[in-house]
């Protein structure tokens, strides 16, 4: 394998743990999206069925435990007003998008590498990486990177990381 198959070999692997980085942050704000949607009904249906029925017999469940769910509410729905993770989800679900054609475009780019004497190779790679440095990436968790890193790794078709640049031996002892 030559140094110009390594290095884009490389960049795809980098670019395909940015996509699952993405896609397992835009599952992150779905799934919190969905469970303070879902939190918010059931804690505002029981106050409204505990307004309805004055059969309590307790009053400071209605002095203090009713507008202390509703204050809850309040604040998971305001949340989800200004935070606004659905929109967050929706913009991590189509930056992976872009990074999955970006790693397309490179599969491309690593046939033409395999042939030793393409002469457009060197200008369609700078072409690639200005494509690349275009992208306005947006931060992910730590973890959901390791995690995409690690599903990435587990496919065992890229070289370790940086390959490309040869070990340097430490003569000194």
């Amino acid at each position: 394998m030559n140094k110009e198959e390594v290095l884009l070999l490389d960049w795809m692997r980098k670019i395909h743990q940015l996509e699952y980085a993405q896609c397992y942050q835009s599952l992150f704000y779905t799934t919190q999206e969905k469970w303070i949607g879902i939190l918010s009904f059931i804690l505002t249906t029981t106050v409204a069925f505990t307004y309805r029925f004055p059969f309590i017999n307790y009053p400071w469940v209605k002095e203090y435990v009713l507008p202390l769910i509703a204050f809850i509410v309040a604040i998971l729905t305001g949340y989800q007003a200004f935070i606004k993770p659905g929109e967050k989800s929706e913009i991590h679900r189509k930056l992976g998008l872009e990074y999955e054609k970006l790693r397309h475009e490179i599969e491309l780019l690593y046939l033409l590498a395999s042939n030793q004497v393409h002469p457009e190779l060197e200008t369609k790679t700078k072409e690639f990486k200005s494509k690349w440095d275009l992208i306005n990436t947006l931060y992910v968790k730590e973890c959901y990177y390791r995690k995409a890193k690690e599903k990435v790794k587990s496919f065992n078709k890229y070289p370790k990381e940086i390959d490309f640049i040869p070990d340097k031996k430490n003569n000194c002892q």
